[in-house]
């Protein structure tokens, strides 16, 4: 007997539920990072507070699992296997 209401747990969808959720999280990332303008995906020049100069792919750091925009300014992202927040961000140029 099933005493899980909500995730249908003998159903055996192969992982397939959690695949939509992140593929669900990256196009959420994706809309909030094009309403700021940050290039998700593209190669980039990203300076940081500090004069601190990082070159390489931008993306949102993985381990996040929701994006709040109200929380926007703790949005972790990575740049060359570096993470960092975007109010650490003084600026960030696409390069292709």
């Amino acid at each position: 007997m099933q005493s899980q209401g909500e995730f249908d747990f003998e159903n055996g969808a192969g992982g397939k539920g959690y695949t939509r959720w992140l593929t669900g999280r990256r196009m959420v990332a994706a809309q909030v990072a094009r309403r700021i303008g940050l290039p998700l995906g593209h190669e980039v020049e990203v300076w940081l507070q500090g004069g601190v100069r990082l070159r390489g792919r931008l993306s949102v750091k993985e381990e996040m699992l929701f994006i709040e925009e109200e929380r926007l300014r703790h949005l972790e992202l990575v740049v060359d296997r570096v993470p960092f927040t975007y109010r650490e961000m003084e600026s960030c140029v696409r390069l292709d």
